[in-house]
């Protein structure tokens, strides 16, 4: 699946047939016609998951234009990157906190659509698309299909990404359905 704006690599709505949760890699080069269409289409519930630093880094312009509501909400964890790839799924569980609670609330309880990104799009856009998800009664094949084409979307530059930073596992970045599967099943006992 291709991105809904040429400017990014991940973003897409989690469910076909609604704008009401779109799930994204960070917009840092978005256009004027892109930020057009956003308005058009009543997305003006803007939430970014990244540490402050992640932020400075690679800012997204739309946290200056007043036709948006622009939320910093970091995930708790997020911008650390597991050890091993045993501990993906594990990081995903450590980002449940009341952190999350309040970004999902936020995000449920939006007077319009919205748009929420961390800088890839994967773990924990990942995480935050799960849990609405669930919310919304859809079930685990679904929820990780979604997941899924996060790995499509961003092979190339995570394939790209690892041969330039050796020191870097591309298992550990790249999206794997036990990752999701196995922070579901500790999601459902939860």
């Amino acid at each position: 699946m291709s991105s809904l704006l040429g400017s990014t690599r991940n973003t897409r709505a989690i469910l076909p047939d609604s704008l009401r949760f779109i799930r994204s890699d960070v917009p840092s080069r978005i256009t004027q016609e892109e930020t057009g269409w956003l308005v058009k289409n009543h997305i003006t519930t803007i939430v970014d998951l990244r540490a402050d630093e992640e932020r400075l880094q690679k800012e997204c312009p739309l946290i200056h234009n007043p036709r948006f509501q622009f939320y910093c909400m970091p995930v708790t964890g997020g911008n650390v990157v597991p050890k091993t790839a045993d501990d993906v799924s594990k990081s995903y569980i450590h980002m449940v906190d009341a952190q999350m609670e309040r970004i999902i609330d936020v995000i449920w309880n939006a007077p319009s659509n919205v748009l929420y990104f961390c800088n890839a799009g994967k773990d924990r856009t990942g995480v935050v698309s799960a849990i609405l998800s669930q919310k919304m009664g859809l079930g685990m094949d679904f929820i990780v299909a979604d997941y899924m084409e996060s790995k499509n979307n961003l092979e190339e530059m995570l394939v790209s990404y690892a041969k330039e930073n050796t020191n870097v596992d591309i298992e550990i970045i790249t999206p794997h359905e036990r990752y999701m599967r196995e922070f579901l099943a500790w999601w459902s006992e939860k």
